[in-house]
Formats: C-alpha cells, structure tokens, sequence
C-alpha cells in the first residue's frame, strides 16, 4: 500500500502515531470550525494519548482494508496539516462501497486543496482498492460542503432522515453517491476473500 500520493501542489499522506503532535494541533485549530459538524468529543480527544490510540487504530483498518484516511499537506511543508480524507464503512462484496468525510484546515480554504486532494484520493480508491460507489452524507446547512461535493460530480440523491447524532441532536442528512466510471474487472480470488470476510 502506497504511504503518499502526490497532486500539483500536495501531498496525501497516512500517518502513524509519531505524527500525533500533528494531528492534535490540527484539531486544537480548527475546534470551532469542525466541531459544528461532528459528535461530540470526549474529554480526551484534544490530548497526545487519544491521537497516538487513534493513528495506530486507523493504520491497522488501513492494513486491514475497512478504511482509509489520508492527511493533506502541501509540498515541500510537512510540518502542517491542512485537511484529512477519509473512506469509512467499507464493504466488500458484493458491495464495494464506502463513505466519504473530510476536513480541511480554516486557514488554507478557497483555494482549491479541498478539491485536488479529494478527486486524488478518490482515482486511489477507485483504482487501486476496487471501490465501486462512494456515499456522502451532509448535514443540509452545511453550505461549502454541498458546493464542494457537486463540484466533485457526486449525483444527489435524496434525505436521509435522523442520519446521524450531532452534537446531541439526530440531523437529516442529504446523500450524495459518485460511481466509479472506470468498470476495472474485480479480481475472483479478491471478491471471495472479502465475502468470505462478511461472514466470519
């Protein structure tokens, strides 16, 4: 499994847990813009234990094949992480669909990171781990996200009542759906493994 992926201007990257410093102050930065958006956090989120639990968690699941997450940086600065990429709930055959959430640092939005970095993650799940159909789900105020995911090409395709508990209050989420285009032949032996995985 490829470690970094590259676009003009930014490097995708799946950390360990040496990056935890990165990754905490990451979040400590942008606590008022993503909290609006997500669950509420424990009391030990926003400490170097959790995020150090956590990137080792996501690199087993990345190991395993049940998610992908990948930190955004621009080149040439790897001391700063300006957005996180994950695909998330992913099922294998006869499925081959995930999820789609991400995050971008408030100091490096309108410039378009957002979108190169999400279609590149995109074309590598596509490409290299057989998805078939991402899902995104966002909340219906949520304004720069429903701009941004139409301008990626994923299709509306309805509400999705009480989709998920925001900060204590079940939210109607709009689904949005991209299919993969490309139509890469999966693999037999890679369509039995992850049936046989359903089931264990």
């Amino acid at each position: 499994m490829n470690k970094i992926y590259e676009t003009d201007r930014l490097e995708l990257k799946a950390l360990t847990k040496d990056s935890a410093a990165l990754v905490l102050s990451f979040y400590e930065e942008n606590k008022a813009l993503f909290e609006p958006w997500e669950p509420k956090r424990g009391n030990n989120f926003y400490t170097l234990p959790y995020q150090k639990a956590t990137l080792t968690a996501e690199q087993n699941y990345m190991a395993e094949g049940t998610l992908y997450r990948y930190w955004v940086f621009l080149k040439g600065a790897p001391d700063e992480i300006i957005g996180s990429i994950c695909f998330q709930n992913i099922s294998g055959s006869p499925y081959h669909s995930c999820n789609l959430g991400y995050k971008f640092n408030n100091k490096f939005l309108q410039r378009g990171y957002a979108f190169e970095s999400i279609k590149k993650a995109i074309e590598v799940v596509f490409e290299q781990y057989h998805i078939h159909r991402i899902e995104a789900y966002i909340m219906l105020n949520n304004e720069p996200s429903l701009r941004l995911i139409e301008h990626l090409d994923f299709q509306y395709e309805g509400i999705s009542p009480s989709y998920a508990l925001v900060n204590g209050i079940w939210c109607d989420h709009k689904r949005f759906a991209l299919i993969n285009p490309l139509d890469i032949p999966i693999p037999l032996s890679a369509q039995l493994i992850e049936y046989q995985s359903n089931f264990r």
